[in-house]
């Protein structure tokens, strides 16, 4: 392998790490809800705000999966998600 194909395998495997946080965000708020589906709730939250904040300051070649729509669009959309299980979390009643 040359030096030029071991960055450009370097550089798309670090488009994918922001891609995997968020994931692993969303799937550890999944596990989590089963004991406790606030706790659940605000983890998967947190995950949607940090895809959002990703979207909106990095490049979209650093992004994977995460780049769907136009940026204004995938912003809004986590963010509204984000802000919604927050507030459902907070709302929702028992714990």
């Amino acid at each position: 392998m040359t030096t030029e194909q071991g960055e450009r395998a370097k550089g798309r495997l670090a488009g994918h790490v922001p891609y995997a946080i968020v994931l692993v965000g969303v799937l550890g708020g999944l596990f989590a809800s089963w004991q406790n589906f606030r706790l659940g709730a605000y983890i998967m939250a947190a995950s949607m705000l940090c895809a959002a904040a990703f979207r909106a300051f990095l490049p979209e070649e650093r992004l994977g999966f995460l780049v769907t729509r136009k940026r204004v669009t995938d912003i809004t959309v986590m963010a509204l998600l984000g802000l919604g299980l927050a507030l459902f979390a907070w709302t929702a009643p028992g714990g």
